[in-house]
């Protein structure tokens, strides 16, 4: 076996060993754990709640509630009856803009919370990620310092020997 096939050999078994060390190290990144999506265990308790949770289902209702009242009202608007049905309809609708307005506000405050939770969760992955790139960028780095320098060698024998 001559001197440039037992040099190849050896960068072989050092490249082999780098990748197994690498594999190695990959694997013992934890998985991110998988939560199944659960049923609401618990129904609302009162109506307010109600409307928080499903806020489209309580501007839908308000609609059909105001549609039922303008049914069931005279046709002249001028009645006592009609003025105050029409206040009460504005108050409902105030109610439900004011309800969704807030239910706006909590689904972006909890938006934001989970973007900060999961930003602090994966810091530590992060930071491993960003180790692991550097060492691999440094072993290949002198791994391909090493295969040049010999390369180097070689010729210079190749040179002198021809």
């Amino acid at each position: 076996m001559s001197e440039a096939e037992s040099t190849r050999d050896r960068i072989k078994a050092k490249v082999a060993a780098s990748q197994q060390r690498l594999k190695r190290d990959c694997d013992a990144v934890p998985m991110i754990p998988q939560r199944a999506n659960l049923p609401d265990a618990y129904p609302p308790e009162n109506y307010r709640g109600l409307a928080a949770e499903y806020p489209l289902l309580t501007v839908a209702a308000g609609i059909g509630i105001g549609l039922l009242a303008g049914a069931l009202l005279p046709k002249r608007a001028g009645s006592k009856v009609g003025q105050r049905a029409l206040t009460l309809a504005t108050i409902a609708g105030e109610l439900g803009l004011a309800l969704s307005k807030q239910a706006h506000d909590a689904a972006r405050e909890a938006g934001e919370d989970g973007v900060a939770k999961v930003a602090t969760a994966s810091a530590p992955l992060r930071r491993r990620a960003t180790r692991l790139a550097g060492t691999a960028g440094t072993g290949a780095r002198s791994a391909g310092l090493l295969v040049a320098r010999e390369a180097v060698k070689l010729a210079a024998r190749v040179r002198n020997g021809a």
